[in-house]
């Protein structure tokens, strides 16, 4: 069967170069998912997909919402994967950093309405029902008592029809194709228990429990609303690696004039302008100038790195030097960048052991759960037939297995966001489980383990000069820079005048009526009119100060406790 026309169009090549890989006859993509509540979900979409002829794996990032999907473009057509994801209840599209962030706050505005609709139906079904109870039901007359009991349920329907959708609607997706999941127990739970309500309200025999649904719904969803900031948070940790690109370009055109072009209308050939501090925008080579680059976020070195005319630039490096113009050899997803990324996204909806095995043992706990429920219910029938119902009700509320389904994504994704923001990127998802057993750690860098950003590592003042007043006047003139030096100061308690910067060189200004200067020894000496100090020493930034000189030591290596 065709797919829809909106879906055929992104088998046309040209849609497909802007988020698909090509690997040979393969292709590969990564697809923002919408309509994902929870991990039943994501096995859902996974097992589906993946039972298709032609699909390699498709992967769901829970964290993200992130589907990666390889398949053989000979047997599969990209269309047809999105329809099947479409008759399971899902939607997709190319995955874009600006669309997370509009899905993530519509998802957010939508999950805490649904919570807030639980929460004041179900105090209010709760007071209505606690009225019909003995304790209270002191001279309520038998008009009154009916009409609460119906209140009650009256209350309850638009927790139902409103916020217990998602768990309705996966219940519904997951029995179609002949699965169970979470959903499926729960809904079992709030229908029985709506329904029995309704018998109670109607026959005036048994206990009114309609509130519950109420409290079912609320607290499980309160406990999916943690979950999905939780997963919110560790996806924005990251999206480093793509966010260490610029929005546009300066594209330099035939006639020498310059335009501000977006991201994705560069191409191979065009010839890019790359100012001070900014972040180079594609892979290249360069063609005019010198390049200074830091590269810590793709290799890790912690110095900068020089590049002469006709020597590669990487997406993604910061400029730390003068501007220089670059020719553009990569884009998009043919980067170094691009496929570090691919990387890490593969290996952030790889599942590791553990949370496959839990997946695996949460189908089956809930089978056995259902057969038990559905064991006892009878056992109870044949014994004493009015307790029957609410046995099993009791069992299918209390048999859900919300913890074991929740609880590990939540942690998964909270030790891989604990980790980002250290520095450290997960590429294998079972590393995760196997780091308890870790007892020595092997580096094969030859140089210094480092945290990949400078610091103030000594202070050696100079004539009647404290360390505390150099230092003092050092902050001041690094407040204003944009150089990867100035990360090694605080925050300045001197105001400067006359403030300048001399690219790649050093900054110099006027701080209590005396003339500074900061930077290269070479720039400082040239500034205090005095010979440069040899041998020149690479980890020093010296500072000019009434007249006299002296260096500050800089230094990027990081220093762990034994």
């Amino acid at each position: 069967m065709p797919a829809a026309p909106a879906l055929a169009q992104l088998d046309d090549p040209a849609v497909q170069a802007d988020f698909v890989h090509h690997d040979g006859l393969w292709r590969e993509a990564t697809l923002q998912v919408r309509g994902i509540t929870c991990a039943a979900c994501a096995w859902l979409i996974e097992s589906h997909l993946a039972a298709l002829a032609g699909v390699g794996h498709a992967r769901v990032n829970l964290t993200s919402h992130r589907l990666s999907l390889r398949w053989h473009s000979a047997e599969q057509a990209l269309s047809r994967l999105l329809d099947a994801l479409q008759q399971l209840g899902y939607s997709a599209e190319p995955w874009a950093i600006g669309g997370l962030a509009t899905e993530q706050v519509e998802e957010n505005r939508q999950a805490l309405r649904r919570l807030a609709v639980a929460g004041l139906f179900w105090f209010q079904a709760m007071m209505a029902t606690m009225a019909t109870w003995p304790a209270f039901n002191l001279d309520l007359s038998p008009p009154w008592h009916e009409l609460l009991r119906w209140l009650a349920c009256l209350l309850t329907v638009p927790v139902l029809a409103y916020s217990c959708v998602p768990f309705f609607g996966g219940a519904f997706n997951a029995l179609r194709h002949r699965q169970l999941s979470m959903d499926v127990s729960v809904s079992l739970a709030l229908a029985g228990a709506f329904a029995a309500g309704v018998y109670a309200a109607s026959t005036g025999r048994g206990e009114l429990y309609v509130d519950t649904v109420g409290m079912f719904a609320f607290f499980l969803l309160g406990g999916r609303y943690l979950e999905q900031r939780a997963r919110q948070h560790s996806a924005l940790g990251g999206l480093g690696l793509a966010r260490a690109l610029p929005l546009a370009a300066e594209r330099l055109l035939a006639n020498g004039a310059a335009e501000q072009a977006p991201l994705g209308q560069l191409k191979v050939g065009d010839r890019v302008r790359v100012p001070h501090g900014g972040q180079v925008p594609a892979d290249g080579e360069v063609v005019e100038g010198l390049a200074q680059l830091d590269e810590a976020l793709l290799s890790g070195e912690a110095e900068p790195q020089l590049r002469q005319v006709g020597e590669p630039c990487l997406a993604g490096t910061l400029n730390l030097g003068p501007a220089f113009v670059l020719r553009v050899t990569a884009v998009h997803g043919d980067t170094r960048l691009s496929a570090i990324g691919r990387v890490l996204e593969q290996a952030q909806a790889h599942k590791p052991p553990l949370a496959r095995w839990a997946d695996r043992a949460a189908q089956v706990f809930l089978a056995v759960s259902l057969v038990l429920a559905l064991l006892v219910g009878l056992a109870w029938a044949w014994v004493e037939p009015a307790r029957a119902p609410w046995v099993v009700l009791a069992m299918l509320v209390a048999l859900c297995p919300c913890a074991l389904s929740l609880a590990l994504p939540v942690a998964l994704a909270a030790t891989t966001s604990a980790l980002q923001r250290l520095g450290l990127l997960v590429v294998r998802g079972h590393l995760l489980e196997s780091l308890n057993s870790v007892d020595t750690l092997v580096l094969d860098k030859t140089g210094t383990l480092t945290l990949g950003r400078p610091g103030v590592h000594r202070v050696e003042p100079f004539g009647e000069w404290t360390s505390d007043a150099v230092l003092a006047h050092a902050t001041a003139l690094e407040a204003g820079s944009r150089h990867a030096v100035a990360e090694a100061f605080g925050p300045a308690a001197l105001a400067v005048q006359h403030w300048a910067e001399q690219l790649g060189l050093g900054v110099h200004g006027v701080i209590g009526g005396q003339p500074v200067a900061f930077g290269q020894p070479a720039f400082v000496a040239g500034a205090g009119g005095f010979a440069e100090p040899s041998p020149p020493d690479a980890s020093c930034q010296w500072l000019l100060l009434g007249g006299e000189a002296g260096p500050l030591r800089l230094d990027r290596v990081a220093r762990y406790a034994a």
